[in-house]
C-alpha cells in the first residue's frame, strides 16, 4: 500500500492589498486617460488656432487679391476704351488722309491738264508764233499691253490765231529703226490699224486753229524702233514743208490702262 502524505497549505488572506492594486491601475489609467486627453485637447487646440490663423491669412489675401483684380480691370476697361478711341481716331485720320491725298492728286492733275491747255493756247496766241505758220505743237507715241508691238499714238498740229486762214495739207508720219540687222523705214500706211489714214498713208488736215490725230499701229516682229519724223506739207500755198524728228526712246510711254 502507498504511502499517502499530506500537505498543508497555509495562505493568507489579504483582502487590502488586493483593494490597493486595483484603485492603483484605476487611478494609472485614469491618469494616462487624462493625460491623452489634455495632450489631444492642446493639440487639437493648436491645429485649430494655425488653421484659423491660416484661414484669416488667406482670407486677408483674397480681400488684397480681389481689390488687385478689381483695380486690373478698371484700368483694362480704360485701356480699351482709350485704344477704341486711338483706333477710331486714326481710321478718322487715315480716311481724311486718304481723301485729301485723292484730292490733291485729283487736283494736281487737273493743275497739270489746265497748264498744259494754257501752255497750247499760248503757244496759238502768242505774238512771237505769228509768223511761224502749221507746225507740231505735240507728238506722243504709248505702248499698249497687248500685243507688246502695238502702240497708240497722238499728233496735235497748230497754227497762230493770227493767221485767220484755213490752212490744209498732209502729215506724214516715218518709223525708222532695225529689222535683222538692216535698217528699215517704215510708213503710217504700213503699220495703222486705227486712224484717219488717206490712201497714200498721209494724214490730211484741215484747220484754222489746231487739229488733233490720233491712232492706232502695229509694228513688224523683230523691228526695233529709233527715231519718228513727222513731216508736214501745206497746201499750195508756197509754204515750206515742216519736219520734227523725235527719239523712240524719248517719246514713247506706257499705258496706264
Amino acid at each position: 500500500m502507498s504511502d499517502l502524505r499530506h500537505r498543508v497549505v497555509v495562505t493568507t488572506d489579504r483582502p487590502n492589498r488586493r483593494r490597493l492594486v486595483l484603485v492603483a491601475v484605476v487611478a494609472l489609467t485614469s491618469l494616462v486617460s487624462f493625460a491623452a486627453y489634455r495632450y489631444t485637447r492642446a493639440a487639437t487646440v493648436s491645429d485649430f488656432a494655425a488653421a484659423t490663423s491660416e484661414r484669416d491669412r488667406l482670407l486677408a489675401e483674397r480681400r488684397q487679391l480681389n481689390r488687385q483684380l478689381r483695380a486690373a480691370r478698371a484700368d483694362a476697361d480704360a485701356l480699351r476704351d482709350q485704344l477704341a478711341y486711338l483706333s477710331r481716331s486714326q481710321q478718322i485720320d487715315d480716311g481724311a488722309c486718304v481723301a485729301v491725298k485723292r484730292s490733291l492728286g485729283q487736283l494736281q492733275a487737273e493743275s497739270a491738264e489746265l497748264r498744259e491747255q494754257l501752255a497750247f493756247y499760248r503757244g496759238i496766241v502768242s505774238p512771237q508764233e505769228s509768223q511761224a505758220g502749221v507746225r507740231v505743237y505735240e507728238f506722243r507715241v504709248t505702248r499698249l499691253k497687248t500685243p507688246s508691238n502695238a502702240f497708240r499714238y497722238d499728233l496735235v498740229l497748230i497754227q497762230p490765231v493770227r493767221s485767220e486762214k484755213r490752212v490744209g495739207g498732209a502729215a506724214r508720219l516715218v518709223i525708222d529703226g532695225l529689222k535683222d540687222g538692216k535698217k528699215r523705214s517704215l510708213n503710217l500706211a504700213d503699220v495703222a490699224v486705227k486712224g484717219a489714214v488717206s490712201t497714200d498713208g498721209n494724214l490730211v488736215f484741215s484747220f484754222k486753229y489746231f487739229e488733233e490725230f490720233s491712232g492706232e499701229m502695229r509694228l513688224p516682229e523683230g523691228f526695233r524702233p529709233l527715231r519718228a519724223i513727222v513731216s508736214l506739207q501745206p497746201g499750195a500755198d508756197g509754204k515750206p514743208e515742216v519736219e520734227e524728228e523725235y527719239e523712240w526712246s524719248k517719246i514713247v510711254q506706257e499705258t496706264d490702262d
